[in-house]
């Protein structure tokens, strides 16, 4: 009972930092104070101020609540807070301030905060996922509860993905100056309508969400990028990435095959994964 309380409270604290982060980048999308460049981030991309601010916002919300923890977030890299060290911590978080940091810049409304607890450093060990639309609504799930949608009128309902074996609306990330489109090239023919987010974590939750039947990114992204909406994916009865218990960090990239388990082995099977 314990520990389902504090998923819960830890879920709570997931939404309010949500909209704290999009309340103050808000206050700065789209604009040139937002893609002014601060830094270099640990997963290698240069830090925007945008990304900062988020980020600044975590870390004080998350050490308002817990002494001991570590978080792993693209900018700052693998930090311990408190008494938690390398070999003594069983408390967890996983973040991206702002994925679709480009978006956010250029003033497209398409990106998203994503906040993952988990018990250790692996991917599988995630207990509570939390992706927000920054503009709009918020997914979330806690491991055995299912996942759930809320809307821009705050209202919630849980969401199953269907069994369908069609692909008619299928995301798609491309790798700069078309690199892996040879791959791409593969799969091109199973969908009649493609979409590219922008944001790994709102792409997911969108195929969590029925929105999108699959989503694919080959280039690949850092399994950062899909800490929350895995979660998010498999409490709605879908698969993303496979059964593989990966260590989260800043650096480790993955090809990401997410959807249904029809619509996976379909894409699998093309591409002779």
């Amino acid at each position: 009972m314990y520990e389902v309380k504090m998923y819960e409270d830890i879920l709570n604290l997931f939404k309010e930092t949500g909209n704290k982060i999009s309340k103050s980048a808000g206050e700065i999308y789209g604009t040139d104070e937002a893609s002014e460049i601060i830094g270099n981030g640990a997963g290698g991309d240069k830090t925007k101020k945008i990304d900062k601010i988020a980020e600044d916002i975590v870390i004080s919300e998350i050490s308002k609540n817990f002494d001991d923890f570590c978080l792993i977030s693209e900018e700052i890299g693998i930090k311990f807070f408190g008494k938690a060290s390398d070999m003594a911590c069983n408390k967890f978080f996983f973040v991206d301030p702002i994925d679709g940091s480009n978006n956010a810049t250029r003033g497209i409304p398409l990106f998203s905060t994503s906040l993952a607890f988990s018990t250790s450093q692996y991917i599988n060990d995630i207990k509570v996922g939390y992706v927000k639309n920054i503009f709009g609504e918020e997914y979330c799930a806690v491991k055995g509860k299912g996942s759930y949608k809320t809307d821009v009128h705050k209202i919630q309902k849980k969401i199953l993905m269907n069994s369908k074996d069609d692909i008619e609306f299928l995301g798609v990330e491309f790798a700069p100056c078309g690199k892996n489109l040879d791959e791409i090239s593969k799969i091109m023919q199973l969908a009649k309508h493609y979409r590219t987010v922008g944001s790994i974590a709102l792409g997911l939750c969108y195929v969590a969400g029925g929105a999108l039947d699959a989503y694919i990114d080959l280039r690949p992204p850092r399994i950062l990028d899909l800490t929350a909406a895995k979660l998010i994916i498999e409490e709605a009865g879908g698969i993303c990435l496979g059964k593989e218990n990966l260590k989260v960090d800043t650096k480790t990239k993955v090809n990401l095959i997410a959807g249904n388990k029809k619509a996976v082995e379909k894409i699998n099977k093309i591409l002779e994964i």
